[in-house]
């Protein structure tokens, strides 16, 4: 979830909370075993990450998160390992 130097659009942060809500239910089903939050910047940007008990779960979930997230600006997805709690820490 990003800005452009005037916040994080109200699409943006609805998106990104549907989407944490998927991610948190999944959570609850056991199908994500990692699930973090960074703030990235100033004006509220966060990044998301899971991590999943399976291929089959993460290949699943991308989906329904692309699907969530098509065409909202300043929502990024990206498929790509989870930065190390440490490397998170600003």
């Amino acid at each position: 979830m990003l800005s452009r130097g005037k916040g994080v659009p109200d699409e943006a942060r609805a998106a990104y909370q549907d989407i944490r809500a998927l991610l948190e239910r999944q959570r609850a089903a056991y199908a994500v075993t990692e699930l973090r939050t960074q703030r990235i910047g100033l004006e509220g940007e966060t990044r998301l990450c899971a991590e999943f008990e399976s291929a089959k779960d993460a290949r699943a979930a991308l989906a329904e998160i692309r699907k969530r997230a098509a065409s909202v600006d300043l929502l990024e997805v990206s498929q790509a390992p989870c930065p190390s709690p440490k490397e998170s820490k600003p």
